[in-house]
């Protein structure tokens, strides 16, 4: 029997990127309970997408969703324009899309995309950033450093949804968290309910760990090894065990 078995695990991610996690989770035995606490939406203002990609050097997607939101509106993207993306996730969602993508390496972070060796000698190049709305400014800042012309592409915007009573009143065992923003969202939606003091917290990355600590949190913290579903889950099998062997130990 898996450690997963009878837990209740809140899967926190948009609605639309949530089912690769959730069946993963279920393969385990795992109940995987959907409630996006983040809802993207379109930006009103799309202009500054027309010829964004003009006698750029590099086109950079920070997530799945600057994909999707970007490739709805362009339509055609150049094709000899070398792409990054930050995750693996976003390189296979521009693969669907016809495009190929220099993928960072794991943790699939900022940090890792600011290491690829194309990024290094770049004054003067010109660099777009396909994101949302928001977000880090560390991979602009360094790049500006580094000499290069930078240009932010914004095409959606995130924002907090209400959560329907029926989810709201479920006991949940762990809880797993993508981002700083999908954190204080949540905490936002769900501070009232008694589990939270009992659940376990599973986040994508150290910065979302780091986040949690600050807002003083006393609840176990498990950190993805790296910024993928697959990573996702093995801190999930992670929190379940540690969960298990309190009970363990409760019970003797």
């Amino acid at each position: 029997m898996s450690v997963l078995t009878g837990l209740n695990i809140l899967i926190t991610r948009p609605a639309h990127q949530a089912e690769h996690l959730c069946q993963l989770i279920s393969a385990e035995g795992g109940h995987p309970v959907r409630c996006p606490v983040i809802e993207i939406i379109d930006i009103a203002d799309k202009n500054a997408l027309h010829n964004c990609c003009d006698t750029k050097d590099f086109a950079i997607f920070i997530s799945t969703n600057a994909v999707e939101k970007t490739l709805f509106s362009l339509g055609d993207f150049p094709q000899t324009l070398p792409i990054i993306s930050v995750g693996k996730r976003t390189a296979e969602t521009l693969k669907i899309w016809g495009l190929n993508a220099r993928c960072a390496a794991p943790p699939f972070n900022s940090e890792s995309v600011l290491a690829l060796p194309e990024l290094q000698e770049i004054s003067g190049k010109q660099i777009v950033i396909f994101r949302g709305e928001g977000g880090r400014e560390l991979l602009a800042d360094t790049l500006r450093k580094r000499g290069a012309i930078v240009t932010y592409i914004n095409v959606y915007r995130r924002i907090q949804p209400t959560i329907p009573d029926a989810i709201a009143n479920t006991h949940i065992d762990i809880i797993t968290v993508t981002s700083v923003e999908s954190l204080h969202n949540f905490f936002n939606l769900f501070e009232e309910k008694s589990w939270i003091t009992t659940a376990s917290l599973v986040v994508m990355s150290t910065r979302v760990y780091h986040k949690a600590e600050q807002m003083g949190l006393k609840i176990p913290l498990f950190v993805a090894p790296n910024a993928s579903d697959e990573g996702l889950l093995s801190a999930v099998l992670q929190a379940a065990t540690s969960l298990s062997q309190k009970k363990q130990q409760y019970i003797h």
